[in-house]
């Protein structure tokens, strides 16, 4: 999905958000202020833990990269849904990123008419370098952080995850 479509879309539920606060059936304005607050030092957190690659790698292709490392494989139209893109668009990201030597493609043993992108060495290696560069500098932010605080907001990252279909894998992240 284009930067611009993923604003229109954020804008679109920025604005159902208000509507449902202004009519009390949401979070209160000031819930709303508190998390839109916490989860923009997260995200800055995360982008900033990754800055040094630059323009090496856009982040739509780490962010796939991420999604097709972390599930071993996946076909075209799973990520494009995972990513909220056409399947077209996400064909043309997974071409980039095979030139890059991140993914490669092939037929996968269920159906051989069906085509699987997966993760090159060379991609699980910048995976698990970005995975290791969000931790470190979450684990300074979380240093931060009350042990009660820490505590709450795994909790509720929990929560958001579940509701969101994601799971974590493994242990809880401090």
């Amino acid at each position: 999905m284009a930067l611009g479509t993923r604003l229109v879309h954020r804008d679109r539920r920025s604005q159902l958000m208000a509507h449902d606060i202004a009519w009390g059936s949401g979070p209160s304005q000031l819930d709303m202020t508190r998390v839109e607050s916490g989860m923009t030092a997260l995200l800055e957190a995360c982008e900033r833990a990754v800055e040094t690659i630059g323009s090496a790698v856009p982040p739509v292709q780490l962010r796939a990269l991420l999604i097709i490392d972390k599930s071993g494989s996946l076909n075209l139209n799973r990520l494009a849904a995972a990513l909220g893109a056409s399947a077209s668009a996400t064909s043309r990201l997974c071409d980039r990123m095979q030139a890059a030597g991140l993914v490669t493609r092939g037929r996968t043993a269920a159906s051989r008419r069906e085509i699987a992108v997966l993760t090159t060495e060379s991609g699980r290696r910048l995976a698990d370098w970005v995975r290791a560069q969000r931790r470190d500098v979450l684990g300074r932010v979380l240093e931060g952080m009350s042990p009660d605080g820490r505590e709450a907001l795994a909790h509720g990252l929990d929560e958001l995850a579940a509701d969101s279909g994601q799971t974590s894998s493994g242990p809880p992240q401090a």
